[in-house]
């Protein structure tokens, strides 16, 4: 099993790449609480020690607060996936002669 529950061979070459994006879309999301709680308490520290001049946590930490569906890039073609898959046999082949 992979860190992810999903085997790794799976995860490499069976599942589809919007898939595996979706996947680690997931898990980002899931530690998207602790970040912004760690940015929280990063800020009331700031704020305790230094004048904060009306800024908040997501002033100071704007990567923590953007939403990851705003940078989705369009998925391959097929005829670009059929390249990479060819790409990646052809490697695999010549491993499978020099051993």
């Amino acid at each position: 099993m992979g860190e992810i529950g999903i085997p790794r061979r799976e995860f490499l070459y069976d599942i589809r790449f919007w898939e595996v994006r979706r996947i680690i879309r997931g898990y980002r999301r899931r530690d998207r609480l602790k970040h912004q709680l760690m940015a929280d308490c990063a800020y009331a520290a700031m704020y305790a020690l230094r004048d904060a001049k009306g800024k908040t946590a997501a002033d100071i930490f704007p990567m923590l607060f953007d939403d990851d569906d705003d940078d989705d890039t369009p998925p391959l073609s097929q005829k670009d996936i059929d390249g990479l898959q060819a790409e990646i046999n052809a490697i695999n082949a010549s491993k499978k002669i020099k051993k």
